[in-house]
């Protein structure tokens, strides 16, 4: 029974989202990543909650209702942030481009800074052992191994602001874009990173191009679907044969049986995403055999906190603390152990309005005026907003808070009050 009560909210949550595209694609293509991280717990949860030995926590998974909750929080977080924009849309935002000489330079910035980023990185991979071909380094290992691992501190350990900037840079730059986003790819794969940039670096690629062609989006897919299709069928066909090889070499899930890769691949996928959440919902909301820690400090390294509460050893502990490997999604499970259900809504609507929609919400803006630098500046901040809303890790809000308030000020003194002449 609890399994056609998880796949009739599953459903409802299809339909949810289908709504929510059709009123507002650009909104809910903004939040493309959020509702990728829905669709990769959801059905997790669903296996989950039909009973399986949890690998990281140590013990058989049962009926909880955590899928039920799980739709409940998804629905009401989309909900929350489409309020927030009808009201933040009341506000203009003034914005800025960048101009040399009277002619406008942000196309010009954005390509030379992508050239010399994507060319610092390629030279220390050429100078690095590689994962792709090295079966000593992983993608955990490659940047303590590299030849130059002070770029990660600079860029990132993926540079997703990279095909964000391509995408940006698309409309005047189309064949140059798309070749130099396949060189991302390519390089990242050789890293050791294969799901990550697929996923997330397609969506930071054509997120600023959606926004660019809203008015005519449609239309340009209809002409490309099949150019887009084969591209998406190749990019799944490559993660897939890589994954296979790996985990046929490494048998990461021998240790609960599962020797078959192509198992192994949907125990990944499904018995893995949404156990932070699942636990959570046992030990703090349902079962409630925790008291609750009433500690907010926690939010700041919440995935740590939960790995800490939920990992089935030592080993796990150590092993995941280095990788992070089947440790994901600690918000807003974190947020169950801090406060009582009611208590933590109230939370989750504080921190989605003052965080996860105001800063999508600059980026919108930013887009919607082809500010262009300062789009790319926002991107990068709005990825560690959602970092600190899938992870937990509130310590990455620091900075798009610093940045909030640095513009709320050059707003506020680039629109002085008006004072009446008498």
């Amino acid at each position: 029974m609890g399994l056609y009560i998880n796949i009739l909210f599953f459903l409802m949550f299809l339909g949810f989202s289908y709504w929510y595209a059709k009123k507002s694609f650009t909104l809910f293509f903004l939040y493309g990543l959020v509702f990728f991280q829905a669709f990769a717990i959801l059905p997790s949860l669903i296996y989950i909650e039909e009973g399986i030995l949890i690998n990281e926590q140590g013990r058989f998974s049962f009926y909880t209702g955590a899928t039920i909750l799980c739709v409940l929080y998804f629905i009401f977080t989309f909900m929350v942030i489409a309020m927030s924009f009808k009201s933040f849309n009341k506000i203009k935002l003034p914005t800025f481009q960048l101009a040399y000489k009277g002619k406008n330079v942000d196309k010009h910035l954005i390509l030379a800074t992508l050239v010399i980023v994507q060319f610092l990185l390629l030279v220390n991979a050429a100078l690095s052992p590689l994962p792709f071909f090295d079966d000593s380094v992983d993608r955990f290992s490659y940047w303590s191994s590299s030849r130059f691992p002070f770029l990660k501190t600079i860029f990132g350990n993926t540079a997703m602001f990279i095909p964000f900037g391509w995408g940006l840079l698309f409309p005047k730059y189309k064949k140059t874009a798309i070749g130099m986003f396949f060189v991302y790819l390519g390089y990242n794969f050789l890293i050791g990173q294969k799901f990550s940039p697929i996923v997330n670096g397609s969506f930071s690629f054509l997120l600023p191009i959606v926004f660019y062609y809203k008015n005519n989006l449609f239309n340009i897919l209809k002409k490309n679907i099949v150019s887009l299709g084969l591209i998406g069928i190749c990019l799944f066909g490559i993660m897939y044969t890589v994954t296979y090889n790996k985990y046929k070499k490494t048998r990461p899930f021998a240790n609960i049986e599962i020797y078959d890769p192509n198992q192994a691949m949907l125990y990944r996928i499904f018995g893995l995403q949404g156990h932070l959440f699942w636990g959570a919902t046992e030990r703090y909301v349902v079962g409630e055999t925790e008291a609750k820690s009433f500690n907010p400090t926690e939010l700041i390294l919440g995935m740590r906190v939960m790995m800490h509460e939920f990992a089935a050893d030592q080993g796990v502990l150590l092993s995941n603390e280095e990788s992070g490997f089947n440790f994901t999604n600690a918000y807003p499970a974190i947020l169950f152990k801090i406060f009582p259900l009611s208590v933590a809504l109230i939370f989750h609507t504080f921190f989605t309005i003052g965080f996860l929609a105001v800063m999508g919400w600059v980026l919108k803006e930013f887009l919607n005026h082809r500010a262009l630098i300062l789009s790319l500046i926002a991107y990068q901040l709005f990825l560690w907003t959602l970092y600190a809303f899938s992870m937990g890790y509130f310590n990455k809000l620091y900075i798009p808070v610093a940045f909030l308030l640095v513009y709320a000020i050059f707003v506020y003194l680039r629109n002085p009050k008006y004072v009446p002449q008498h």
